[in-house]
């Protein structure tokens, strides 16, 4: 016999009823929290498969062969979830100002040249080139965000490579390609590198392959080219090229015995080389005092150059430095400048 009342009943059925309801909740909490997860993993995934693919590779620098690996940079610290999802949705977007050009000049490097700093009397001058630019994204884009006018040398060969020169170049950075050139030693100086081997048809479509991946560009720099800069007749078919585009060299110096500036020189071309290499050594109280070594040199010869390539510890070795140099005396500027001031009198005759 079922002694249970209708109300005892009732009660049993509300309380089976109310637990089905909080399950429910529960599953439904839980799955809206996977998809939150799931959310947050796919937004901060820095690198496509084909990044990662080429986030590790060697360079030459200096006056040997310095084998280096780029690491893919770990974040330490992230924008919460909701904070990312503010800013994406509420915040207006920025406005980009371009930064003035000069786009009636008569050669195409003082076309696209960054816009004139204004250097205090009496300041030394520093032109600081990050070279290996476009490979690793992210830590191109911290060099590109960067608030003082720097001189960027992107690799053609990198992938998506005309939207992130475009980018600099509407930072108001000047813009070098950094051509692959044959090394000494086994380091590969990566696709359609110009190497003094090959006949000069192939060493031609080289170049041109290197000089038509983006636009915007006021000259070239080496990457890698110990050997092939030592090689006075492919370097000067490479300066033929260069003259007639009007463009600009920065010689990085991987070599002694580099004859690209000499040879630049004797055509006429605006020419500038390198003084300190940043980073051969990825660390960052090494690349610290490579910096002061580079305050000297700036305040001793009036401007100096430096070298450095986008690794996590130069980046942060520069957000450290550049505050300081106000009170240093030293100012920041592009090369475009030095290239003007150094040929002022060439170029007045030009005009």
């Amino acid at each position: 016999m079922n002694t249970e009342t209708p109300h005892k009943k009732s009660k049993v059925k509300a309380l089976f009823t109310w637990q089905s309801y909080l399950l429910k909740c529960f599953y439904i909490t839980f799955i809206g929290f996977c998809a939150v997860g799931i959310v947050i993993k796919i937004n901060n995934i820095n690198f496509t498969f084909e990044e990662q693919l080429q986030a590790s590779y060697a360079f030459e620098e200096g006056f040997g062969v310095v084998q280096a690996t780029v690491k893919v940079p770990q974040n330490t610290t992230k924008d919460s979830f909701l904070k990312r999802l503010t800013r994406r949705f509420l915040t207006e977007p920025e406005v980009a100002i371009k930064p003035q050009r000069n786009e009636t000049a008569n050669s195409t490097w003082q076309k696209y040249a960054a816009a004139a700093v204004i250097v205090p009397t009496n300041n030394a001058k520093v032109i600081l080139v990050i070279d290996d630019l476009g490979i690793v994204k992210d830590v191109s884009k911290q060099m590109i965000d960067m608030d003082v006018p720097l001189t960027l040398s992107f690799l053609p060969y990198a992938s998506n490579i005309s939207r992130q020169v475009n980018d600099a170049y509407d930072r108001g950075h000047d813009i070098l390609v950094h051509i692959p050139m044959e090394p000494k030693g086994r380091a590969d100086p990566g696709p359609h590198a110009l190497l003094s081997s090959t006949s000069p048809s192939v060493q031609m479509d080289s170049i041109n392959y290197n000089l038509s991946q983006f636009s915007n560009f006021i000259g070239i720099n080496n990457h890698m080219g110990s050997a092939f800069t030592e090689d006075d007749e492919a370097v000067n078919r490479l300066l033929n090229v260069i003259k007639d585009k009007g463009l600009m060299v920065l010689d990085s110096k991987t070599t002694s015995k580099s004859v690209l500036e000499d040879l630049a020189y004797q055509k006429n071309i605006p020419v500038i080389n390198r003084d300190v290499f940043l980073d051969n050594e990825q660390d960052e109280v090494y690349i610290m005092g490579q910096l002061r070594v580079l305050e000297r040199l700036a305040k001793l010869n009036g401007t100096a150059l430096a070298i450095g390539h986008p690794y996590p510890e130069t980046v942060a070795a520069l957000k450290r430095w550049i505050p300081t140099l106000a009170e240093k005396g030293i100012t920041i500027v592009p090369i475009s400048q030095t290239i003007k001031e150094k040929y002022s009198d060439t170029l007045l005759a030009v005009n």
